[in-house]
């Protein structure tokens, strides 16, 4: 329990530095815009909460490690936005789904490497 409490608040630090950092905002949701420039984007944010909520974890984080090639910071705002909400999911829901908790900060930090961002807690 120690552990799992540790982690979370590591993994929560995490991505509310990169929210501060990268983008300039407390928050670290994802606000789809409907924007035409923002379409694909916007769909790809859809689909990773379509995913997770069918218990699909694994093929979630296969889509966003696909989508995200370090170009498109908007990648890395639904990136910090997937792992966020997977830090709030209990550990059952976790491995419902096939993903261990270790697994979330170990996923946000390779995927902001991605885009040049590293950053320790």
């Amino acid at each position: 329990m120690l552990t799992e409490d540790w982690m979370m608040r590591q993994t929560e630090a995490l991505a509310r530095s990169i929210a501060r950092l990268v983008f300039r905002k407390d928050a670290t949701d994802y606000v789809p815009t409907g924007a035409e420039e923002d379409r694909e984007i916007d769909r790809l944010h859809r689909a990773l909460l379509e995913k997770t909520a069918a218990g699909d974890i694994g093929g979630a984080e296969d889509l966003l490690y696909d989508r995200a090639d370090g170009t498109d910071l908007r990648c890395l705002e639904v990136a910090v936005d997937f792992y966020s909400r997977l830090n709030g999911l209990t550990d059952g829901e976790l491995e419902a789904g096939g993903f261990a908790r270790d697994e979330i900060g170990d996923g946000l930090r390779n995927l902001a490497a991605r885009f040049g961002v590293a950053l320790e807690l």
